[in-house]
């Protein structure tokens, strides 16, 4: 069986798209899946992105969908990136008050829904400051709470109507599927190509 990892959310346009290829109808409420696809058993579940690359990281997922952020906060190697989906394109940044105009090196508090990704970009720029976890976003936080946040910016239209600048950019992210560590790539490959033709992917 081939567990797979779908997203809810802002990524469920491409979950869909996947569902459709594997010959699923999404019906409300229900969200789990079991399908013979190209000959291949496959159990599809729905769930939140971050957790795609938690079960991934922990091989309970054989295949997920989700983004770079998420998986790079599980430890997910980036040779486990299947094929890019680029569901969204953005940056991992961070963020700080308009007139706050310290360095980042004195940076004493950060918060972040991404605690480890976090904790190893600033091991070389402020590595005593301290990593707040939050769920959800950040931004309302800066700077009362904390002195900036490590977040995942698409327009920075949010950043800007909390009076936050984007300070330093730390990389480029969009969406992949990836596959987990024990996972075998030449039993998942014809499901792997099945989902990357519906995104046009040559492979």
């Amino acid at each position: 069986m081939i567990r797979l990892g779908l997203p809810k959310g802002r990524m469920a346009s491409e979950s869909d798209r996947f569902s459709e290829a594997l010959g699923i109808t999404i019906r409300s409420g229900v969200l789990s899946y079991r399908v013979i696809a190209g000959r291949l058993p496959v159990c599809v579940y729905l769930m939140k992105a971050p957790d795609v690359a938690r079960l991934l990281s922990k091989n309970l997922l054989d295949l997920g969908l989700t983004g770079d952020e998420w998986l790079m906060e599980a430890g997910v190697s980036p040779d486990r990136r299947c094929f890019e989906a680029r569901s969204y394109e953005a940056s991992v940044c961070l963020l700080m008050a308009r007139g706050d105009h310290r360095p980042p090196s004195r940076i004493r508090s950060v918060v972040t829904p991404y605690p480890h990704l976090a904790k190893s970009l600033f091991r070389s720029i402020a590595p005593s400051a301290e990593i707040l976890t939050v769920g959800g976003s950040t931004e309302a936080l800066v700077p009362d709470m904390a002195d900036a946040c490590v977040e995942v910016v698409e327009t920075g239209t949010t950043a800007a109507l909390n009076a936050l600048i984007i300070r330093q950019t730390f990389g480029y992210v969009t969406t992949h599927l990836a596959r987990s560590e024990r996972c075998d790539a030449t039993v998942v490959a014809p499901i792997v190509e099945l989902l990357a033709s519906t995104m046009g992917v040559v492979r």
